[in-house]
């Protein structure tokens, strides 16, 4: 029952260390690394090669300063859309801004007859998620006018509870006149995490059971106007012409249906972003050239056929995202990103939560195999360079093609199973060595077995030749009193008689070696050395005769049979270790020193004594004892004669 508790206990407590462990890593890698590492494997994956047909006309810094104070005369803007689309030629311009509202009446009246003239501008638009966000005067009109001229027609496949989450609330729409002369509308909204970085966007808005497009989706939509859409809960689907075209990997959830985002790296490395930018104060100037007959300092064959997108880079006019690719990355940029990837029909294929299991299940399992089934240092060795391994997969395979497994979760996994199961490799061999002390403590005195336990590898249990000395213990004719009595009374005697003698052997440091029928063969000296030995051996000897007498008084009262003993003791050279085969052995001691101790015992009905010990013990505690020469005989057949000695006391 004790055993069995053991077993549970070492089994309950890895097990409930380790759930606490697996997860502390999942929490830790949920909230704070997670993303880190994502957004480091997207950046440093990133591809330099960006297309060379997108142009961004940045309104930046330089603009300000050259054009004057902000906000500029609407007017501005449709010299910057007339200069790319009639003068430039330019296949689309998307503009990443919303004008909302009304400005100085005549300027207005300038900018919407002009902007009325233009076919390729792609103004943006805001959706909401909270009803009432924005208030519209003359809502119904402007939603009239909003989903006839900008609605696309998307069959959705998605479960009803995914398109519910989809469903915003309120949209900025965009002013009446600007919505009656443009061709497109797309939203310029894009949803950050909850660290503020933006990762993902959505491609389709759905408001009042219609369907709007991203800025980045009107834009493809104007490029290649044949398009038909369809989504599902893990795609959207693009066919041009009855060809699928586009297949973008979208994640659904409760906060709708969204991809993640593809990220460039500029072709020149002296520019921190992508594309290649004009700063807005060319265009102008420009067009004001153009007018005085003078030269343009953007040329032609800069925009022609080019898809153009006009946004805010100004740090002052705050339009600036936190990405991955950097903290200060300007909208309009994210803009230009999306619709290349949808030009290009790449976008990061991001493993789903069931993948991440899988691959994390996989990891561990793999892992608690390693350490269990290999030694210590291989284990620790395979398992590191298996995280290793998969680090580098997501770094140098994974993520440069565009899939997005969890690179870091699975590794923190490796390393929780290699210390669970490490763990519970200390508390296994913990409780079998706790086991192991108790067999032997069956055995051996309390000193050598905490001697042996303290230092395994200096008692050399493997087997050594070693100087030792050898006692045998017999009772006298046990044999024949066994015969006169029933099994039960027979095994009290030998019961009573060794759990007497086993103290006295153990206060002795002796080491019960086995123990033959009512015989007990034991040996000092090892496995621990002690040169003391023969002198241990002859003192447990005395004492166990005295233990004898003590005995006989006892039994004498119980009416028991009472028992005389022989001891034969023998010092010298013999093989100790374990003997017997792989599947079975045990310590024992072999050699002519073991003979001898079995013979001089025999040899004690014969001299009619109790305690015989070889020349050899004797040599090496004379000094300590008083005994007598009995004999010269030879303990063996073709053996030298040795002179065997009584031991009549301990000095």
């Amino acid at each position: 029952m004790k055993h069995k508790f053991s077993n549970i206990h070492n089994f309950i407590i890895p097990f409930i260390i380790g759930i606490i462990l697996f997860w502390s890593a999942f929490y830790l890698s949920e909230n704070f690394i997670k993303d880190k590492i994502y957004d480091f494997m997207v950046a440093i994956t990133a591809k330099k090669q960006v297309s060379k047909d997108i142009v961004v006309v940045a309104i930046d810094d330089q603009s300000i300063n050259k054009i004057g104070r902000w906000p500029w005369k609407r007017t501005s803007y449709t010299d910057i859309f007339e200069y790319l689309e009639n003068y430039g030629q330019a296949k689309v311009i998307a503009f990443d801004s919303i004008i909302n509202s009304y400005g100085g009446k005549d300027d207005d009246k300038e900018f919407f007859d002009r902007l009325s003239k233009l076919k390729k501008v792609i103004p943006g638009m805001f959706f909401s998620k909270q009803k009432a966000y924005f208030i519209n005067n003359n809502e119904v009109k402007l939603e009239n006018i909003f989903k006839k001229n900008f609605s696309i027609t998307i069959v959705d496949n998605r479960p009803k509870k995914i398109i519910k989450n989809s469903k915003y609330l309120s949209t900025s729409y965009a002013l009446k006149e600007i919505m009656n002369s443009v061709s497109g509308m797309g939203s310029v909204l894009s949803n950050p995490d909850e660290d503020g970085i933006i990762r993902h966007s959505e491609p389709v808005f759905y408001y009042k059971n219609s369907y709007y497009p991203s800025l980045a989706l009107a834009t493809f939509n104007k490029l290649r106007p044949e398009s038909e859409f369809m989504l599902d809960k893990n795609s959207l689907k693009i066919k041009n012409n009855g060809v699928k075209t586009v297949n973008m990997p979208l994640h659904s959830g409760k906060y709708g249906s969204y991809n993640y985002i593809k990220w460039y790296k500029s072709n020149n490395n002296s520019c921190e972003y992508p594309y290649k930018t004009i700063s807005a104060w060319k265009i102008l100037e420009s067009y004001n050239n153009i007018k005085n007959k003078k030269l343009s300092l953007v040329s032609k064959e800069e925009l022609k056929d080019k898809i153009i997108f006009l946004g805010v880079t100004s740090t002052a006019l705050k339009d600036i995202k936190l990405t991955p690719m950097s903290s200060d990355y300007p909208g309009v940029y994210i803009q230009a990103t999306l619709t290349e990837n949808l030009l290009n029909n790449e976008f990061i294929n991001k493993f789903s939560n069931f993948e991440n299991i899988i691959v994390i299940f996989a990891m561990t399992l793999l892992t608690f195999l390693i350490v269990f089934n290999l030694p210590a240092l291989y284990s620790c060795v395979m398992s590191t360079l298996l995280a290793l391994t998969y680090f580098s997969f997501c770094l140098f395979i994974a993520y440069p093609n565009n899939y997005a497994p969890d690179a870091v979760t699975p590794i923190l996994f490796v390393f929780c199973a290699m210390l669970i199961g490490y763990g519970y490799r200390y508390f296994a061999e913990d409780n079998k060595k706790r086991e192991i002390k108790h067999l032997i403590a069956k055995y051996v005195s309390k000193d050598i077995l905490d001697a042996v336990m303290a230092d395994v590898d200096s008692s050399k249990l493997g087997g050594k030749r070693a100087d030792v000395s050898i006692l045998f213990a017999d009772i006298r004719n046990f044999t024949s009193l066994a015969e006169t009595l029933e099994p039960e009374a027979v095994s009290g005697i030998l019961n009573e008689y060794f759990s007497e003698m086993i103290p006295v052997i153990f206060s002795n440091k002796g080491t019960v070696n086995k123990f033959i029928g009512d015989a007990l063969l034991v040996i000092f000296g090892a496995p621990v050395e002690n040169s003391e030995h023969p002198k241990l051996a002859v003192k447990c000897a005395t004492e166990m005769l005295k233990k004898t007498v003590e005995m006989k008084e006892k039994w004498q009262k119980e009416n028991k049979p009472l028992i005389e003993i022989g001891i034969g003791i023998s010092s010298g050279i013999a093989f100790v270790g374990n003997i017997g085969s792989d599947d079975r052995h045990e310590y024992s001691a072999i050699g002519s020193t073991v003979n001898i101790a079995s013979r001089l015992e025999s040899f004690n009905k014969l001299y009619k004594t109790n305690i015989l010990i070889s020349e050899y013990t004797y040599e090496r505690v004379k000094e300590i004892i008083e005994a007598k020469e009995v004999d010269s005989v030879c303990v063996t057949q073709n053996s030298e004669p040795m002179k065997i000695y009584e031991v009549k006391s301990v000095l």
